[in-house]
């Protein structure tokens, strides 16, 4: 790759969702926020790589809505501080060790705030492919089985890629940036592999079977939350909400409470809270504007039920993401 100056600019494209920086310089953006070499490709509509080998001119905070999915990260020098949803992580390598490898396992939107520090030499490789990208390409009740169980829950673990990944990913990192048909095919190939490297790697972790029938169930269940989702942004009303699914109250929240185990009612509740967290980071706005869109009165109340639902306060996280 070529030596360049990368700025915000640069790399707030990268991302289809909003997302919000924080400078500590104040030059409005002008000032380079790296330099080095840094490369991002985007395949077929859900995976994508990062290859960094940069210093980070200035402290930043990047935050950005993750969506589902895996992120595997080859980290061959520096160090990379970040926070996902209410904890902070830090990527290192130990002394005399190659490469640290990590996986983040996302099983719904979160937020992902990226640490920069000013004089950091950073020399990394990030494959991130979404959850849909992953089951659309399921063969088998099996495949289905282990993507299933892999989403189960949030998880971010540490783990040592083999010579074989460390390989590719080196190999990744070492392309050029020219905008050829033989560059982005040797790119997109390499991904490829490594992909299908870093996947056995959950997959040894994936201990769990589920009969075909049940995989279905989970699939209706998607379906109804992703519909669900869709009108819950827009609708306030519960019969509103129903009316623009084409089903009665009553047939609403008989089928997503056999889906889901929960109420129609409670999961609203949770639903909007997410994207109060959300709009706390990436709308830049005041806790009582989030607590009012969420549908409180009472900002106190919001309050209550923000750490109830996250464990953390609102402040206390919108401080956890930004200027440390």
């Amino acid at each position: 790759m070529l030596e360049q100056e990368i700025y915000i600019k640069d790399i707030q494209p990268l991302n289809s969702t909003p997302s919000f920086v924080q400078q500590a310089d104040k030059s409005g953006g002008l000032s380079p926020i790296m330099s080095g070499q840094f490369r991002y490709d985007t395949f077929q509509s859900g995976l994508t790589t990062h290859a960094t080998d940069a210093v980070e001119e200035q402290d930043a905070n990047i935050s950005s809505e993750l969506p589902s999915g895996i992120s595997f990260n080859f980290l061959f020098s520096g160090e990379i501080d970040y926070s996902l949803g209410n904890k902070k992580y830090r990527l290192s390598k130990e002394k005399g060790q190659a490469v640290q490898g990590s996986i983040i396992v996302n099983d719904a939107n979160e937020i992902l705030t990226r640490h920069m520090s000013a004089g950091m030499h950073v020399r990394k490789l990030n494959i991130f492919v979404e959850q849909q990208w992953l089951t659309s390409r399921c063969q088998t009740a099996a495949d289905h089985q282990v993507i299933t169980e892999i989403f189960h829950q949030q998880d971010v673990y540490s783990w040592q890629p083999g010579k074989s990944a460390i390989a590719k990913a080196e190999a990744l990192i070492r392309l050029n940036n020219e905008k050829t048909l033989a560059q982005k095919l040797t790119s997109e190939h390499l991904t490829m592999e490594l992909l299908a490297i870093c996947l056995d790697e959950v997959y040894r972790q994936v201990k769990y079977e589920q009969s075909e029938k049940s995989i279905g169930i989970r699939s209706t269940s998607l379906s109804l939350k992703a519909a669900m989702d869709n009108s819950i942004t827009t609708l306030n009303s519960l019969t509103e909400i129903a009316q623009d699914l084409n089903m009665s109250v009553s047939t609403l929240q008989r089928k997503f409470k056999k889906n889901y185990g929960m109420t129609v009612s409670l999961y609203i509740k949770q639903r909007r809270m997410d994207i109060a967290k959300k709009s706390l980071l990436l709308e830049d706005l005041s806790i009582g504007e989030v607590a009012y869109q969420a549908g409180y009165n009472h900002t106190s109340n919001f309050i209550i039920a923000f750490k109830r639902s996250f464990k953390i306060t609102p402040a206390a996280y919108v401080k956890l993401h930004k200027m440390r």
